[in-house]
């Protein structure tokens, strides 16, 4: 019963940790530019597969070294998501010009919203890119207070193993079920109209970059 509470713990801790604004923003920026609920689903499942696998290895490293992660880390991993934070912000707001909207009639009743890719220009990789997303988000921040340093007081190597697991379990959940929500709140918003899914993904933007800038002034101790 016991190791039953600390997996079922675990899960919950995980779910509730995928809720966090920079979490959201990350994979709401993906999001604005396939705002379908299957890819947005996959967004959200493969920013929590990254996240897992970021979280198992390093908590297991842990585990087996019976050490704890260093303080000095967090700055570290706080500052990397506020400049990937900053990117995507920015990447969010250019690209919201080039979303298209296509009519009901072109897409078997419903409006369906889009992003163009000029021809000159490559498609980025949004399913390895979401992915990497993740892993970042799996080693910084609050990642090494909720998961990683929990399982180092864990005398069982075998359910400090399955703590990990299940909180990736809760984090893959929880983020594929916000993915999927931000996608039908944009679809919403571009039954409204072209303009109103634009605004929507350049608010993103606009969120990603504000967030992004406290990480990184948190990071470097100019804000507590």
């Amino acid at each position: 019963m016991e190791t039953l509470a600390v997996l079922g713990t675990a899960g919950v801790l995980g779910f509730l940790h995928a809720l966090e604004i920079d979490h959201m923003l990350a994979v709401t920026t993906f999001v604005t530019q396939r705002p379908r609920l299957a890819a947005a689903a996959g967004f959200g499942a493969r920013w929590g597969l990254g996240h897992s696998i970021a979280v198992l290895l390093a908590g297991g490293v842990l585990l087996a070294a019976g050490v704890k992660l260093p303080t000095r880390f967090d700055a570290i991993g706080e500052a990397a998501v506020g400049v990937m934070l900053l990117g995507l912000g920015v990447w969010a707001w250019i690209s919201a010009g080039r979303l298209h909207l296509h009519t009901p009639e072109e897409h078997g009743g419903h409006a369906h919203m889009h992003h163009h890719q000029p021809r000159q220009t490559h498609a980025p990789d949004h399913e390895h890119g979401i992915t990497l997303v993740g892993l970042v988000h799996g080693l910084a921040g609050t990642s090494a207070v909720v998961a990683l340093v929990p399982v180092t007081l864990l005398a069982s190597l075998p359910v400090g193993l399955g703590y990990l697991v299940m909180f990736g379990v809760g984090v893959t959940a929880a983020m594929t079920l916000f993915a999927v929500a931000a996608a039908y709140a944009m679809r919403h918003a571009a039954e409204r109209s072209l303009v109103w899914g634009r605004r929507a993904a350049r608010t993103v933007g606009v969120l990603g970059v504000v967030v992004g800038m406290w990480w990184v002034l948190r990071a470097t101790g100019m804000i507590g």
